[in-house]
C-alpha cells in the first residue's frame, strides 16, 4: 500500500498564493526585536527548509473562506487532489454502463475525463498563472522554536531534523511552506522575502537553505530572479534537487505515455508501478471494454486534465526538463490566452538553463554548496522514456546531480571507460563509484556531491545517513568534501531504519531484561542487539547491513517466543497466468472482441476458479 501511494505521488507529477503572514509587516531592526538566543553572533547560519513537492499543507477552501471537511470532520488536502468517489462514480456510472452495454464510447470519455479534471479543480490556475481562490496554504512565517506541537510535527513528518535543531536551537530552523501547484514567481519572490525576514528576526547577516526535490525548482528561479541573494547565503544544501526538472513530467507534458501504447498497457506499464498479481487483475478487468475504447478513455483524460490543470501551472512547468520546454511550449501555449503564462514559462526557462552557471557563481563567492542525491532506482515506466537515465525513481540522475554522466539503472559503464575529469582536475581523485556506474568528475559539484545507491526519491528521508549527514553540513563546518571524512564518503547506499530503530532494538533489548532463555539464546540476543547498534551508528553504510541486522534480530526474537515466525505464504499467480495467456491468444483485445468459442471457454475458465477454489458461485 506504501508504494502505491508513492507511486500516486509521482503521478501527481503528471495527472495531478497567498503571501506569507508577516513578510513584509514590521520587520526586527533593533537588537531588542532580535528572537534568537544567540543575538545573531552564534557561528551557525540559521537553515531555511525548501521542501518538496506535497511536502507543504494546501487546504481547500468554500465560498466563505472556511475549511471544507469530510464525512469524519477532518480538513480537505488539496495535493494531489481530491478524490470524492461517490461524485466520480455518479459522475461516470450511466455512460460507463451504456458503453459497456453497447461497447462503444456512449459518453464514457467524457464523462472520465469531467470527473477527473473536477478531482483537480483546486490545483487549476488562471491564465495570469495564479491559483484559485479556493485554497489556503499552512506556512510557518517564524521559527521551529514559535511553531505548535502540530506545526513542528509537520515539519519534521517531512524533513527529521530534530537532531539538528537539538543540536543549534529550533530557532535557527525555518520552514519555508509553498503550494506545489502555485505561481512559480510568486513563490520565489515569496522564498527572498522570507530569507531577508529570517536575517532581520535572527540577526545573522547569511542563511543556509536547503532544497528539497521540487524545492530545487524554486532554488533555480531565486539564483536567476534574485542574483543579490548570493550576498544573503552562507551554505546551500541539495537534496535530490529537480534542477532540470523530471522526465516523467516531460514526456506527459508532450504526451510521450507508455500508457497510451495498448502493448505496453496491458502487457509491463502496470507492473513496473504496484505488486505483479494486482497488476495483472486490472489488466483483466480492463479488458471489458475494447482496446481502442479504453485508450481512447485513458487519452482524452490526459487532454482534460493537461488543458485544464498542468498548461496553466508555472510550478508544474518548472518541473519540465529544459530539452522538453520547446515542444511542450509549442503544443500547450501557443493559443493567445496563454501569452502571460507562456512569458512566466519563459523565464523560468531561462532560470533553469542558467542553473549550473548560477550554482557555479555562488561557489565563486564564497557560497558553500553541497549535494546529496539517490541513484540506481529506475523512474516509474509513466513516460516513455523512463529508462532513458539513471534515476531514483521520481528525478533522473542528470537532474539532480548537475549534469553527471553514469550508466542506465541495472548497467555499468564500459570496461574501457576513463574518468572524464570534466569539472574536477585533481589527478589523485577517484570519482568513478565502486559500482562502476557513476562518474562524479562529470557532475558540477564533484568534490561535494554525495551519493546514495539504491535509494528511492520518495523515501530519502526515511534514510538516516542523509539526514546525519545534511545535519552535520548545516550545523558544522567539520565537512568541506567528499574527502572530508571517511564516516561519509562519496558513494553510500540505501537504506531504512525505522522497523529496526523503533521497533526490533527496544523489542530485543526488554526481552533480555524480562524474557527467561538459555545462556546461547541470550548471548546471541546480546550479539544481534550489538550488531543492530553498530549498524545504527554507522554512517559508512554496507549494502543490506540494515536488513541483515533486522533480521537477525527478528529471528532471535522468535526463536524465544517474543515474536511468531511468519508462515511463507505461497502468493498467487491466477490472474499473472491468465492476463499474460489472454495477451498470448488475443493480444489486447477487450473481452467483446474475442472469438465466440475462446470468450466461452475464458468465461467456463474464470467461472471453475470462482467456484471450486474460491467457493464463489458465478453460474
Amino acid at each position: 500500500m506504501k508504494k502505491i501511494i508513492s507511486i500516486i505521488l509521482s503521478l501527481a507529477l503528471v495527472i495531478s498564493v497567498a503571501a506569507i503572514g508577516g513578510v513584509n509587516a514590521a520587520q526586527p531592526e533593533t537588537a531588542s526585536e532580535i528572537l534568537t538566543e544567540c543575538g545573531g553572533n552564534c557561528d551557525v547560519c540559521p537553515a531555511i527548509v525548501v521542501p518538496g513537492i506535497g511536502q507543504s499543507n494546501v487546504w481547500l477552501l468554500d465560498d466563505n473562506g472556511d475549511y471544507v471537511l469530510d464525512a469524519d470532520g477532518n480538513r480537505i488536502g488539496c495535493f494531489p487532489g481530491y478524490f470524492n468517489i461517490a461524485k466520480i462514480v455518479m459522475k461516470v456510472l450511466v455512460p460507463a454502463l451504456l458503453s459497456l452495454v453497447t461497447q462503444s464510447d456512449l459518453g464514457l470519455s467524457t464523462s472520465l475525463a469531467e470527473a477527473l479534471a473536477g478531482a483537480f479543480y483546486m490545483n487549476s490556475s488562471d491564465f495570469n498563472g495564479k491559483a484559485p481562490d479556493c485554497v489556503e496554504v499552512e506556512k510557518y512565517p517564524y521559527s521551529v522554536a514559535e511553531c505548535s506541537e502540530y506545526e513542528k510535527q509537520q515539519i519534521y513528518n517531512n524533513i527529521p531534523l530534530q537532531d539538528y535543531a537539538k543540536q543549534v536551537g529550533e530557532d535557527h530552523l525555518y520552514y519555508f511552506a509553498y503550494n506545489s501547484f502555485g505561481n512559480n514567481i510568486d513563490i520565489v519572490d515569496e522564498l527572498y522575502a522570507f530569507i531577508q525576514k529570517v536575517k532581520k528576526e535572527t540577526g545573522h547577516d547569511k542563511v543556509n537553505i536547503v532544497p528539497i526535490s521540487m524545492g530545487g525548482t524554486v532554488a533555480n528561479g531565486l539564483l536567476d530572479y534574485y542574483p543579490e541573494v548570493v550576498n544573503d547565503l552562507n551554505k546551500v544544501v541539495y537534496i535530490v534537487p529537480a534542477l532540470n526538472g523530471s522526465t516523467i513530467v516531460g514526456d506527459v507534458m508532450t504526451k510521450n505515455i507508455a500508457f497510451l501504447d495498448k502493448d505496453y498497457l496491458y502487457n509491463g506499464f502496470l507492473e513496473g508501478l504496484m505488486d505483479e498479481e494486482d497488476a495483472r487483475m486490472i489488466e483483466v478487468i480492463a479488458r471489458i471494454l475494447p482496446d481502442e475504447l479504453l485508450v481512447k478513455a485513458l487519452d482524452t483524460a490526459v487532454d482534460k486534465l493537461l488543458a485544464d490543470v498542468f498548461s496553466k501551472n508555472t510550478n508544474m512547468w518548472a518541473l519540465l526538463p529544459q530539452e522538453y520546454y520547446e515542444e511542450a511550449s509549442a503544443e500547450l501555449l501557443s493559443a493567445p490566452e496563454y501569452k502571460k503564462i507562456k512569458e512566466q514559462t519563459d523565464r523560468y526557462h531561462i532560470a533553469q538553463v542558467n542553473s549550473n552557471k548560477n550554482i557555479q557563481n555562488l561557489v565563486d563567492n564564497g557560497v558553500q554548496v553541497f549535494n546529496i542525491v539517490d541513484y540506481d532506482f529506475p523512474l516509474y515506466n509513466i513516460g516513455n522514456a523512463w529508462n532513458a537515465d539513471n534515476a531514483d525513481g521520481v528525478i533522473q540522475l542528470s537532474s539532480t546531480a548537475m549534469g553527471v554522466h553514469s550508466a542506465l539503472v541495472g548497467e555499468t559503464l564500459p570496461e574501457d571507460y576513463v574518468q572524464q575529469n570534466t569539472y574536477c582536475d585533481d589527478p589523485t581523485h577517484n570519482h568513478i563509484s565502486p559500482d562502476r556506474v557513476v562518474d562524479a568528475s562529470t557532475g558540477l559539484l564533484p568534490d561535494t556531491t554525495f551519493y546514495f545507491d539504491g535509494q528511492a526519491h520518495e523515501k530519502t528521508a526515511r534514510n538516516d545517513v542523509i539526514i546525519k549527514l545534511a545535519t552535520e553540513l548545516l550545523a558544522t563546518d567539520n565537512i568541506t568534501d567528499v574527502y572530508s571524512t571517511p564516516d561519509y564518503p562519496q558513494f553510500n547506499y540505501a537504506r531504512d531504519v525505522r522497523g529496526l530503530k523503533n521497533d526490533r532494538l527496544p523489542d530485543a533489548k526488554n526481552a533480555l531484561a524480562t524474557v527467561a532463555m538459555s545462556d546461547a539464546d541470550k548471548a546471541e540476543l546480546e550479539a544481534a542487539i550489538a550488531e543492530g547498534e553498530m549498524v545504527l551508528n554507522r554512517t559508512a553504510g554496507e549494502e543490506g547491513d540494515v536488513k541483515a541486522a533486522d533480521d537477525r534480530l527478528r529471528a532471535i526474537l522468535v526463536k524465544i517466543g517474543v515474536y511468531e515466525a511468519s508462515a511463507e505464504e505461497e502468493p498467487s499467480t491466477f490472474f499473472t497466468n491468465l492476463s499474460l495467456w489472454l495477451y498470448k491468444h488475443f493480444g489486447t483485445n477487450g473481452f467483446s472482441e474475442f472469438p465466440v468459442t475462446a470468450a466461452n471457454n475464458l468465461l467456463a475458465a474464470i467461472s471453475y476458479f470462482f467456484n471450486r477454489i474460491l467457493n464463489i458461485k458465478l453460474i
